[in-house]
């Protein structure tokens, strides 16, 4: 990625999808725009692509891998991995609700009776907080055996942050990174724009 200009766009913002993009590059931006940062194009379940639920596969309403990597024969491609969180639809987050302590994915996520004294923050520990929604940054979530608890949810309530104190967080994020043909598959590798 050089210092030129960057085309940034939701995967469905020119055309409706990603083949339809590559064709508004060719078209009207080819001697415009150096590269391309498309947004959230996996499979997300709000905040427009940022709960994404998976990072193998590309959402199919925008498009497909193959539609990414003819983007990126012509331009170098920026992408968003959003490294802090998953959606509360994940595979990880509903395994975990479903059988909580002997969920293998249990530590992936910032439990508020793990994290704060006496489970919950003091008044003062709350108002150092930053806050990047009107509200207390956690979810109550309600689990298969009924039993009731908090987790960590910085933005929206489908967008349940990841605990990057646990080694088992840090190991799903170098293998989605690394291993499963993101970014060093078909399409070579991408640049990203963490949202840490």
């Amino acid at each position: 990625m050089e210092n030129k200009i960057l085309l940034i766009t939701y995967p469905d913002s020119l055309g409706g999808g990603i083949n339809n993009l590559k064709c508004v590059l060719e078209q009207k931006l080819k001697e415009a725009v150096h590269g391309v940062h498309i947004l959230p194009f996996f499979p997300s379940t709000a905040d427009r692509g940022f709960a994404p639920v998976t990072y193998d596969s590309v959402d199919s309403s925008f498009g497909s891998w193959e539609d990414i990597g003819e983007i990126q024969k012509e331009h170098p491609v920026a992408v968003d991995f959003m490294i802090n969180h998953v959606s509360r639809y994940s595979k990880f987050f509903q395994d975990f609700l479903k059988r909580k302590e002997d969920s293998p994915y249990k530590k992936l996520f910032v439990r508020y009776k793990d994290f704060w004294e006496n489970g919950e923050p003091t008044e003062e520990q709350a108002a150092m907080i930053f806050k990047r929604k009107p509200k207390a940054p956690y979810e109550e979530v309600l689990f298969a055996d009924g039993t009731r608890e908090k987790v960590w949810c910085t933005f929206g309530a489908d967008q349940i942050d990841l605990d990057f104190r646990q080694s088992e967080t840090k190991e799903y994020i170098i293998e989605t990174f690394c291993e499963n043909g993101i970014f060093y598959g078909s399409l070579g590798c991408l640049c990203l724009y963490d949202q840490v």
